[in-house]
């Protein structure tokens, strides 16, 4: 087989047959219609054979539905981010790319989508065949948001979506294509061209915090949005049992930074009373009405986070006034205390907005806002910043930085004077004598 390893063959008169053994020693062929082009082709096969650099053409032919699905089941993902990808597949790139085979896309084919999700993209949830559904309430909210954020911004409004959405499909397109690269699959990534010209300008908010005060406002509103509470508050009322749980939630997140997925999956053996913390072990990943999983934080590790005593001790009264197992749920759900709360149909869809306008707060305002809220204080409060990312559970103190760093007082002052002061000190007493001319 040596000697006939590679060769050219002339088929018919201007049909020109390559044949090469592969690197896997599989035979393979390919016609030209000329001996020059054959002879270029070759040439480059025998060198990317000997770099061990070859793609089989067969497999740059893989179509990026494929490559896709490949991908995606090769992947050990939460079920939540294994939800989100499979949308961003199935919504942003099959309808462009999905038929394509992923050695035809160049770096211009990507940033032609990217225009095209920017400027024309529709939400998850709307037709995305044609013009957003106006029966449908979400499209209305969506309007909305749209007008009221470019009035805040001093824009026209535009569709298209939004700078973020538009990263989370280019990121998993990256992936996939980094995945055929991995694969021998393409020889490279088109995805690696692109530049920051070619992405959207995504435009980071602040984030939203309360102040202590409007806290507890918001856990009274709470509560009684949950007891039907109309109007004022009636002089001497008391909150309901589920009421009163609702607005300790409310408390509860906003002075130890959890997640709403792991305020739901805190289990009272997880509690401990006599120290005044909890560990955080679980979280509630919620996928539908219907189905949920119990998952670690999301950065994979439990750490140990502290109560105020008044917090505390009001769990130590629930507990035992409740008497719960130790695998029973603090917060549970509807359906048992041994089955943790539905996030969105037993809470946050029921009472939160109506919770915030009556506590006189931004429409805007989100449960995760209460993990600002806490951030926010321990910084006012001069709490060290690896000690706030070890509470918050980041899983570097990069990311607390660019959360939270713009909180810190600009200590271009505070730098400046204390080198002033170090340099103006008196110098030490020495044995050195200047040598006299």
């Amino acid at each position: 087989m040596g000697a006939n390893r590679y060769s050219i063959q002339e088929q018919t008169p201007g049909r020109f047959r390559v044949r090469w053994y592969d690197d896997a020693s599989k035979r393979r062929s390919k016609t030209f219609g000329s001996r020059t082009e054959a002879k270029r082709f070759l040439n480059g096969v025998k060198a990317d054979i000997d770099r061990g650099e070859y793609i089989d053409p067969a497999d740059s032919r893989r179509t990026v539905r494929e490559m896709g699905e490949l991908w995606l089941e090769s992947r050990n993902l939460r079920p939540k981010t294994n939800q989100a990808y499979r949308t961003i597949l199935d919504q942003r790139i099959y309808p462009t790319f999905g038929g394509r085979p992923i050695g035809g896309i160049t770096t211009l084919d990507i940033v032609a989508w990217i225009t095209y999700l920017s400027t024309e993209g529709k939400r998850v949830g709307h037709n995305n065949k044609g013009d957003a559904d106006p029966a449908k309430s979400r499209t209305t909210r969506d309007a909305r948001y749209r007008e009221r954020k470019a009035e805040r911004d001093g824009e026209s409004p535009k569709g298209g979506l939004a700078p973020g959405t538009v990263h989370n499909a280019v990121r998993v397109m990256n992936q996939v294509l980094g995945a055929a690269v991995r694969s021998r699959y393409l020889r490279g990534n088109p995805c690696d061209g692109l530049t920051r010209e070619d992405l959207p300008k995504h435009r980071r908010e602040e984030v939203a915090f309360l102040s202590a005060p409007q806290v507890a406002r918001l856990a009274s509103a709470v509560e009684e949005v949950v007891d039907g509470v109309e109007g004022d508050r009636p002089e001497g009322y008391r909150p309901s049992d589920r009421a009163a749980s609702f607005g300790r939630m409310v408390r509860f997140a906003a002075q130890t930074g959890l997640r709403a997925g792991e305020v739901c999956g805190l289990r009272w053996e997880n509690v401990d009373l006599l120290r005044g913390r909890v560990n955080v072990a679980e979280s509630i990943s919620t996928l539908s009405a219907d189905e949920f999983h119990v998952v670690p934080p999301k950065n994979g590790q439990s750490r140990w986070v502290s109560m105020t005593p008044d917090m505390a001790e009001e769990l130590r009264a629930v507990f035992e006034a409740r008497g719960p197992q130790s695998a029973d749920y603090v917060w549970p759900g509807d359906d048992g205390d041994e089955l943790p709360m539905h996030w969105g149909r037993d809470f946050y869809l029921r009472y939160w907005k109506r919770a915030a306008a009556r506590a006189a707060l931004p429409d805007s305002l989100r449960f995760h806002d209460l993990r600002h809220t806490c951030a926010a204080l321990l910084i006012a409060a001069n709490v060290p910043a690896k000690a706030i990312q070890a509470h918050l559970g980041h899983s570097s103190f990069k990311i607390t930085m660019d959360t939270y760093g713009h909180l810190y007082s600009d200590a271009t002052d505070l730098v400046s004077g204390a080198m002033a002061n170090a340099f103006a000190a008196p110098a030490e007493p020495t044995n050195v004598r200047q040598i006299r001319r």
